[in-house]
C-alpha cells in the first residue's frame, strides 16, 4: 500500500520537468534587470553597492536578490580563466532564476499540494500562467519572493502557529520577504498580525516577531547609514509624482484589463482562490486570503506597473495554493478544473497575435508595445536578451565593454542620459555617469517635478533636468543655475558623496529623511530652472 502511494506521489515529476523545460524556453533578462547587474558588477569590484561609481545611490528594489547575485558572481569572478566571459552576470542571473524557480515548485509539489492530482494541477497552473512563467526568470526578484512564499505558506500549515518559536520562523519568513521586496510584506502582515491577536503572551509574541523581522529591519537600518535614506532611489522617481491619484488607480484598472486580455488563466486562478478561502473554516487560509486582496489594492493603488503580468506572479502561487491544499473528492470535479486550466491558459496562444507557439522570438514587437502603456516585456526582449537566442548567437549581446569592469579614477567624468536604464547603462561600463530621464538612477532627478505632468507612462515619469546639472556632474563642481536646486544638491551630495562617518553627514541624513529641506524645492518647476 505505502509503495503505492509513494508511486503516485512521483507522478509530479513528469511535470516538474515540463515546468523545467518551459523555464529554459523562455529564460530571459528584462532591461530592469540590468540596473541590478550593473549595481552587481560595481559591487563585487570594490566600488560599492552604487549604481554610479561614488555617488551611494540605492537603484534597485530588492536587497536580498542583489546581495545573493552578488555572492553568486563574486564566487564565479574568482575563478580561473573566467568561464563565462563577458556575459558572466547575464548567464548567472537566469540560471538562478531557474533554480530557484524550480525549486519553488518542486517544495510546492511535495509540500504545499495535499495529494498528487493537486500538485499537478498546480503545477499544470503554472505552466500556462503567462504571468508565473515570464518572471520566473525576467532577472527581477520575483523567483526569490515565490520561494520565500512557498515556505511561509508550507510552514504556515504544518507548524503549530501558537508556538512562540513558531511565531518566530513565520516572521523570519515574512522579513526575508520583505527584504527581497520590500511591498511584498502586505502578504504576510495579516497572517502575522493573527497569530499575534491569538497567542497567549503578547509581550513575548511582540518580541518573537520582532525578533523575526530582523532581516529587513538590518537592512533599513544599514541602507540610512549608506544611502541616507531607507528607501531605493525608485521610490522617489516614482512616488509623489504629483499625478492625481484616480488617474493612477484608472491605469491600474489598465493592468488588470491588460492581463485579462493576454493572460486570463492568471487573474481567474486568484479569484478562484480567494473564493475558496472566503467560504474556508481555516482562518489562517483566510490570511493568506487578505494577503492576497491586499496585494491586489497595492496594485491598483499604484497605478500598476508597465511590465504585464508582473505584478500577479505572487498573487497567482498564493491562490495556487489555497486552491491545492483542498481535497476534491470528486475525480470528475478534479478532471473538470485540470480541463478549465488547460483551455482558458493555452486558448490565449490560437485567438491573441501576440501569443504564439514561438514563445516570442518571432513576435511583432510594435503591435504589443503601449496597449494602455503596458508592454508584454518578454516579447519584446526576447530577441535580444532570451537564453535560447543568446545560447545560439554565441552571447555577444550581453557582454559589457571589453570583458572586464574596471575603473580608472582621476579621469574627467564622462556623463551620459539615456532612455531605458538597464542595458545601455550596463554597457557604458563603470567609468561612465549614467542617468536616465526617469530618474532612476539619480537622486537629484528624482526629487524633482516631472517635466511634463500630463505626459506619463506607468514606471517612466520623465522628470526634469536642471540648467547646469550635466555640467555639475562632469566637474565635480555645483554648476546648477537655480539657486535652490542647487543648495539641495549641496545637501544631497553630502549624504550620498560625503565621508560615511561624517556627524555634518549624519544630521544632513537627519535633516532629509525628515523634510528639513523640502522648502528648497516647493516653487520649482520645469518652466523656472531649465
Amino acid at each position: 500500500m505505502n509503495t503505492r502511494l509513494n508511486k503516485y506521489r512521483m507522478l509530479p515529476i513528469p511535470f516538474l520537468g515540463l515546468y523545467a523545460w518551459l523555464l529554459i524556453r523562455t529564460a530571459w533578462v528584462s532591461d530592469d534587470g540590468f540596473i541590478t547587474l550593473r549595481s552587481v558588477q560595481n559591487y563585487i569590484h570594490g566600488y560599492g553597492m552604487v549604481y554610479n561609481v561614488g555617488e551611494r545611490v540605492q537603484t534597485f528594489t530588492h536587497p536580498m536578490w542583489f546581495l545573493l547575485q552578488s555572492v553568486i558572481n563574486f564566487i564565479f569572478l574568482k575563478l580561473p580563466g573566467n568561464p563565462l566571459g563577458g556575459g558572466q552576470a547575464y548567464y548567472l542571473n537566469v540560471c538562478l532564476s531557474i533554480f530557484v524557480s524550480f525549486a519553488a515548485a518542486f517544495f510546492f509539489s511535495f509540500k504545499i499540494a495535499s495529494s498528487t492530482r493537486n500538485a499537478i494541477l498546480g503545477l499544470t497552473i503554472f505552466s500556462v500562467s503567462k504571468a508565473f512563467l515570464d518572471f520566473s526568470t525576467s532577472g527581477l526578484e520575483n523567483p526569490l519572493s515565490h520561494l520565500i512564499l512557498v515556505f511561509f505558506i508550507w510552514f504556515l500549515f504544518a507548524g503549530d502557529k501558537d508556538d512562540s518559536s513558531s511565531l518566530f520562523t513565520l516572521a523570519l519568513f515574512a522579513g526575508l520577504g520583505a527584504l527581497n521586496r520590500l511591498d511584498i510584506i502586505l502578504f504576510y502582515a495579516p497572517t502575522l498580525a493573527l497569530a499575534f491577536w491569538k497567542s497567549a503572551n503578547k509581550p513575548k509574541a511582540a518580541a518573537e516577531i520582532g525578533s523575526g523581522l530582523f532581516p529587513i529591519i538590518a537592512w533599513e537600518i544599514f541602507s540610512i547609514f549608506y544611502y541616507g535614506t531607507p528607501f531605493p532611489n525608485t521610490a522617489f522617481a516614482k512616488i509623489g509624482t504629483g499625478i492625481a491619484a484616480t488617474s493612477l488607480f484608472k491605469q491600474g484598472a489598465f493592468y488588470y484589463l491588460r492581463s485579462l486580455q493576454l493572460d486570463p488563466v492568471t487573474l481567474l486562478v486568484i479569484l478562484a482562490g480567494i473564493i475558496l478561502s472566503f467560504v474556508s473554516n481555516n482562518n489562517y487560509k483566510k490570511t493568506i486570503m487578505a494577503g492576497i486582496v491586499l496585494y491586489l489594492a497595492y496594485i491598483l493603488y499604484i497605478g500598476g506597473d508597465f511590465m504585464s503580468g508582473r505584478y500577479f506572479s505572487a498573487p497567482l502561487l498564493a491562490a495556487t495554493s489555497l486552491i491545492t491544499m483542498t481535497e476534491y473528492k470528486s475525480a470528475k470535479f478534479y478532471a473538470l478544473l485540470l480541463g478549465m486550466v488547460l483551455v482558458i491558459g493555452l486558448a490565449p496562444i490560437f485567438v491573441i497575435p501576440e501569443r504564439s507557439f514561438t514563445f516570442g522570438a518571432g513576435s511583432n514587437d510594435y503591435r504589443i508595445v503601449m496597449k494602455y502603456n503596458i508592454t508584454d516585456e518578454r516579447l519584446i526582449y526576447m530577441r535580444s536578451l532570451g537564453l535560447w537566442q543568446n545560447l545560439e548567437g554565441g552571447g555577444k549581446r550581453i557582454s559589457y565593454p571589453h570583458g572586464e569592469w574596471i575603473y580608472h579614477s582621476g579621469k574627467t567624468t564622462k556623463v551620459k542620459v539615456v532612455g531605458p536604464l538597464g542595458v545601455a547603462g550596463y554597457r557604458f561600463g563603470p567609468n561612465v555617469h549614467v542617468i536616465d530621464i526617469n530618474a532612476l538612477a539619480d537622486p537629484l532627478m528624482a526629487r524633482l517635478p516631472l517635466q511634463d505632468p500630463n505626459s506619463w507612462r506607468i514606471g517612466h515619469f520623465r522628470h526634469m533636468i536642471p540648467d547646469g546639472y550635466i555640467e555639475t556632474l562632469e566637474s565635480g563642481k555645483n554648476k546648477i543655475a537655480d539657486k535652490n536646486i542647487a543648495l539641495f544638491y549641496d545637501k544631497l551630495s553630502l549624504a550620498v558623496k560625503g565621508d560615511l562617518w561624517s556627524w555634518e553627514r549624519m544630521v544632513t541624513i537627519w535633516n532629509l529623511n525628515i523634510g528639513g529641506y523640502d522648502y528648497l524645492l516647493k516653487e520649482i518647476s520645469p518652466e523656472t530652472a531649465q
